[in-house]
Formats: C-alpha cells, sequence, structure tokens
C-alpha cells in the first residue's frame, strides 16, 4: 500500500507544490490506483505531474463527503481521466451544504452540475462494501462516540428547499478502508462523524481491529475568540482513547486538524501522531 497527498493546507518545506484548504490523496493498493477526493480547486493535478502520480489512471475516485474543499477539482479530475468511476453517497445528490463558521452563511456544496452532466461515470452506494477484494468504502458511519464540536457551523437542506436546513448530521460522509494481512489502513476526509466512530465502523466491517494508520482530517478545529471547541482535556483525552482502542496505530492528520489541536493530541499520542503535507508519501 502507498499514498501520496496530492493537496493538503500545510505546504511542503522544500518542495514547490500548491497549497490551500483543501484535500487529495493518492492510493495505490489491490494491483489498483485510488484517489480520495479532489481538493478545492484544479491544483491538485499540478502537484500530481510534479510528484509524477498518474492521475488518468486512476481506476476510482472516492469523494469523502460532500463539501467544496474535497470536491471543487471533481470537473478537473473528469477532464484529465476518462475511465474512473466516481463513488459517492446518494445523500450528497439531493443535498446542500451551508458552512456558518467563518462569514456569513456560505454554500459550500459539491457542482451538482457536473454530476449530473457525467451520469456514466458515478457509483453511489448506499452502504458499506467492497470495491476490490481488500478496499471497502464505509458508509452510514453510526455515532456511538462524540462528534466533533465544529460541526455545529455546519448545515445541510434538501436541494431547491431552504425551508429544510438543519445541522447536518453527517449522512452522507464516506471512509475507505484497506485490510492487509497486517491489519488495516483507513482514510477519511475530516471523519465529521468522529475519529472513533468512523474507526470502530472501519474495523467492524472488516472483523479486525488492528489499525496500522487513519490517515486524513479529524476536523478537530482550534479554538478561536469567537468559537469554542474541544477543550485541551477532551483532545488528550481523545488521543488516550484512540492509543487504548488501536495500539500500534498511527494516526497521520493535518487537514482540518488545528495545530494546538494536534499538540494536544501529542500530550497523549507521542510518536503515534504524526502530521502530513502536501507532497508527503507513506508505504505499508
Amino acid at each position: 500500500m502507498k499514498c501520496v497527498i496530492l493537496i493538503d493546507n500545510t505546504p511542503h518545506h522544500e518542495r514547490d507544490l500548491f497549497s490551500e484548504h483543501g484535500l487529495s490523496i493518492y492510493i495505490e493498493a489491490d494491483g489498483l490506483r485510488w484517489l480520495v477526493d479532489v481538493g478545492a480547486s484544479g491544483q491538485f493535478l499540478d502537484n500530481a505531474r510534479v510528484l509524477g502520480v498518474p492521475v488518468e489512471d486512476v481506476d476510482f475516485l472516492i469523494l469523502s463527503h460532500g463539501h467544496s474543499d474535497h470536491t471543487e477539482g471533481l470537473s478537473s479530475f473528469l477532464q484529465a481521466n476518462n475511465k474512473a468511476k466516481v463513488v459517492m453517497s446518494p445523500y450528497i445528490l439531493s443535498h446542500e451544504f451551508f458552512s456558518y463558521r467563518l462569514t456569513a452563511r456560505r454554500n459550500i456544496s459539491i457542482h451538482h452540475a457536473v454530476v449530473e452532466a457525467h451520469p456514466e461515470r458515478f457509483l453511489l452506494p448506499g452502504k458499506s462494501q467492497n470495491l476490490s477484494e481488500h478496499v471497502a468504502v464505509i458508509c452510514e458511519i453510526e455515532q456511538i462516540y462524540p462528534t466533533p464540536k465544529a460541526n455545529r457551523k455546519l448545515y445541510v437542506a434538501r436541494r431547491n428547499d431552504p425551508d429544510s436546513e438543519q445541522p447536518d448530521a453527517f449522512r452522507h460522509e464516506t471512509a475507505v478502508a484497506i485490510h492487509t494481512p497486517k491489519g488495516l489502513f483507513v482514510f477519511s476526509g475530516c471523519c465529521h462523524n468522529g475519529i472513533l466512530n468512523v474507526l470502530q465502523d472501519c474495523t467492524r466491517y472488516f472483523n479486525d481491529n488492528r489499525v496500522i494508520a487513519c490517515i486524513g482530517g479529524t476536523h478537530l478545529v482550534d479554538s478561536d475568540p469567537t468559537n469554542c471547541y474541544e477543550s485541551d482535556q477532551e483532545l488528550r483525552t481523545l488521543g488516550a482513547e484512540l492509543l487504548s482502542k488501536y495500539p500500534g496505530m498511527q494516526l497521520i492528520t493535518s487537514h482540518c486538524t488545528g495545530i494546538l489541536a494536534r499538540r494536544q493530541l501529542a500530550l497523549s499520542m507521542g510518536d503515534a501522531l504524526q502530521s502530513f503535507h502536501t507532497g508527503y508519501c507513506f508505504t505499508g
């Protein structure tokens, strides 16, 4: 298994690569090429060329959820790649998504017109299922553990029905789990459903509690003067619980995980917490 972060908030410290508030992850597994998300623009493609990643040969694109910082590069991807199936929750098609976090209400939805112009390219699984022998998409994640507090700034409404707007319960979020003889690799765009819930559903699907690495965002956003999210103690407790439930797991994160949040997690997790950046490579 190999993965490359094609774009992320954090820039590469040496190479001349684009960075943005978005995420795109390239993966090689099961003899296939995979992409999780396409960032907030087409700039992930420019980075892929520099990094030697053949986006035109990708077999599957999985969109982790319906937000624009993970889907805005979709049109660029469909132009660059004429064969891959695009996998996403059917809930994304029928809904629009809004953020109240930074400014006034912002529409952060996928471009529905792009999806509707290419219906033959899309797979819309309503439940967790394998896409290849060892790679599965995990859907309709059960919320047993707490979800990130920053979710309270995110809303959803049925398309063309503004009166239906309500807090987003993230039914549209999908994770990717890869099962290997040594355990699981889990990829999540943002973990809006909460990292403990995501990991629980992935391990339950494969009936294997051994997680080698969880790679992606956690939506543990740093508090600011107007928004109070997870406390330092809550973050340290979460880190300790991750180590207890999944000993030996590495949490490799950056996108939508605050710098201060990572410092608190590290107090509990030590070297089990790692940060990625644009251009980061991981093999396992």
